[in-house]
């Protein structure tokens, strides 16, 4: 990517790791509740980054851990069952 007029590299927003969609956006992209979502945090399952003035960011690639965690939970799946795949899935048994 070239190099923007001042230095700096502008963002490549094809990144999947790139954080940029709100709560109110990912609650659309993946159907799954804020509550829900806040929930996933809470117990650990992701991280979303925040804005200076505390707002959730979220990536491609945790809009799709969302909907992988969501589609386990639908499936009869508890947090704690959850959070064992993932780590399975990681290569990191807890």
């Amino acid at each position: 990517m070239a190099e923007p007029p001042g230095g700096k590299q502008a963002p490549d927003f094809e990144d999947s790791s790139l954080a940029k969609y709100t709560m109110s956006v990912t609650v659309k992209l993946t159907t799954a509740r804020a509550y829900q979502i806040r929930r996933f945090e809470r117990f650990g399952l992701l991280a979303p980054a925040r804005t200076d003035a505390g707002q959730r960011l979220f990536s491609d690639w945790e809009i799709a851990l969302i909907r992988d965690i969501a589609g386990l939970m639908r499936e009869g799946i508890n947090m704690a069952g959850v959070r064992m795949i993932m780590a399975m899935r990681r290569g990191k048994v807890e």
